[in-house]
């Protein structure tokens, strides 16, 4: 959503990881990375399952709580905690452009690390902590916003936390409104509980100056297959991003999903860094002699495309995996790809070269003295 003559203009990828790929590293901090790292489960066909079973559930135990402690040193700010926030660029497919920025939690192991899935449980059963984390996010979004106002910058909130910050959001819209225009505050309703509860009061806060957006939105059915999930799960099927498009501004399709039908690879950690592609990931892209599951899935994501912008024509979509124009002309196979209008200017690519690190706000702010601009707006 940058503005023609803005100086954000000239922030593009490249430009960005020139300044920031060695500048801005993950923080760390010693003797973390073993403390919040989610024990691995035995196998079933280990002889001494059970005794390795009681192992894992007591490590499990032992990590939830010390995520749990870290977001209560955080939020409370009772001593310093090795959680911190930062921001993942989202860049126009087209022009390679910052169109967004999305709120993130780490863990400072020096590896850029999310605290999952300890973060998804903390949200779940400490209620009133998980709030205050959620307002937390939301200010350090504010922030961002102020400081880059022709870009959204994005919060996550789950469903059911949504009345429990509804004024909280309403006021910060309004703050992130000025002169009655749209906000950039982007609130980005997740998949871990259900979202038609929460249907009618984002219609509701949308009325009120809120802008939505619907996170990892997917194929979910009873049966599911490779980059699908499982009904109960998962709540931002592609279902509901169709039949309630007109409620959201922005649409992202879910990263198992984005890396199957783009045949991408993703790297948690970056190329550049030493990063390796994500194994799971990487086995939701079938090989081209699986010509039924390839097309199932672009049929998938080629009706909802068209279905979204038959109703709601403004939406912008953001892709969670790395795709670029010049793919084609490296050898790929975009014949593959949904027949979309990715590279039109409406798509966006989350992360892309930078994989899934999260940089400090200041890391996006370098063009204003580079450039000798002096007014964002």
């Amino acid at each position: 959503m940058a503005k023609e003559g803005s100086f954000l203009m000239s922030l593009t990828e490249d430009k960005f990881l020139e300044n920031a790929q060695d500048k801005h590293k993950p923080l760390q901090t010693a003797s973390v990375l073993e403390k919040f790292s989610f024990p691995f489960p035995p196998k079933p066909d280990d002889p001494d399952f059970e005794t390795k079973k009681a192992d894992f559930e007591q490590k499990k135990a032992t990590y939830q709580g010390n995520i749990n402690a870290e977001f209560d040193k955080f939020v409370n700010a009772d001593e310093p905690s090795v959680i911190y926030l930062g921001c993942q660029p989202i860049w126009n497919a087209k022009t390679n452009e910052l169109t967004g920025l999305e709120v993130l939690c780490r863990i400072e192991n020096g590896k850029d690390d999310a605290p999952m899935p300890g973060l998804a449980v903390f949200q779940a059963s400490q209620k009133i902590n998980a709030i205050k984390f959620l307002k937390c996010c939301i200010d350090f979004a504010v922030v961002a916003c102020k400081a880059l106002p022709n870009v959204r910058i994005s919060v996550n909130v789950r469903p059911d936390e949504l009345p429990e910050v509804r004024d909280f959001l309403i006021e910060k819209a309004a703050e992130t409104a000025p002169d009655g225009r749209t906000s950039n505050l982007l609130v980005e309703i997740t998949e871990y509980a259900p979202i038609t509860d929460a249907l009618a009061l984002i219609k509701e806060m949308k009325e009120k100056g809120v802008v939505f957006a619907i996170d990892d939105v997917t194929e979910v059915n009873d049966n599911p297959g490779k980059a699908m999930a499982m009904t109960g799960t998962h709540s931002c099927s592609f279902k509901v991003a169709k039949d309630h498009a007109s409620l959201f501004a922005v649409q992202k399709l879910a990263l198992p999903m984005s890396c199957s039908v783009f045949r991408k690879e993703v790297f948690p950690t970056p190329a550049y860094a030493g990063g390796k592609a994500n194994p799971f990931l990487k086995k939701c892209i079938f090989d081209e002699k699986d010509a039924a599951e390839i097309e199932i899935r672009k049929d998938l994501v080629e009706d909802w495309y068209k279905s979204v912008v038959k109703v709601a024509p403004d939406t912008e979509f953001v892709i969670e995996c790395s795709v670029y124009a010049e793919d084609e002309k490296e050898g790929n196979n975009s014949s593959l790809y949904p027949q979309i209008p990715l590279f039109g200017g409406k798509f966006g690519i989350q992360g892309g070269k930078s994989g899934g690190r999260v940089f400090p706000l200041e890391a996006f702010l370098f063009p204003t003295a580079m450039d000798g601009a002096t007014n964002a707006t």
